[in-house]
């Protein structure tokens, strides 16, 4: 258990010391950019909403530093909705995530889901139905068929579902997936 807490200041540490710093080092450069008296106004514009953008990327990571510090972490359920709730996506979640690691991880795919469904997909609103063995993620973004190729985030979520026996098993298009526990 040692081992488990000392690697968990380490990722918390290295977040903190690298990504975080680096965000407000990038927030800093837009706002010298956007405080410019010769930035005209369409590109101010444009420069505050990537500043707002990486104010909440910033935020998000401040928030995983101080769940890996912490001794005891919110339940997975409360971590996926205040998530949800800081991408400004309409969503409805029927059901409940468990409270122990599957739950966690299974909170993290969805969540790389939706950032993926608004990123990729221009959705405005999710629908996620949880049970014990099974997850349906729906979103009204642009359907986009599924590529067999590597891309990162799908192979992210494929290895997080099989390191805790579930696996992605509808990949038609990406306003419908399912997801299931093996067998």
């Amino acid at each position: 258990m040692a081992d488990i807490a000392a690697e968990r200041a380490r990722i918390a540490r290295e977040l903190h010391d690298g990504i975080a710093q680096d965000l407000v080092a990038i927030g800093y450069a837009l706002d010298s950019e956007i405080g410019r008296f010769d930035t005209n106004p369409s590109s101010r514009q444009a420069l505050r909403s990537i500043r707002e953008q990486i104010t909440a990327v910033n935020a998000t990571v401040r928030d995983e530093i101080f769940r890996l510090r912490s001794a005891r972490s919110p339940s997975a359920q409360r971590n996926l909705e205040a998530s949800l709730a800081s991408l400004e996506i309409n969503f409805l979640v029927n059901g409940e995530l468990s409270d122990d690691q599957v739950g966690a991880e299974l909170g993290k795919v969805l969540l790389e889901l939706v950032r993926n469904a608004l990123a990729h997909g221009g959705a405005t609103s999710v629908a996620i139905d949880i049970t014990s063995s099974f997850l349906h993620f729906e979103n009204d973004g642009v359907n986009m068929a599924a590529r067999s190729d590597s891309r990162f985030g799908l192979v992210g979520i494929s290895e997080r579902l099989a390191g805790i026996g579930w696996e992605l098993t509808t990949t038609t298009g990406f306003n419908q997936i399912e997801i299931r526990r093996l067998p």
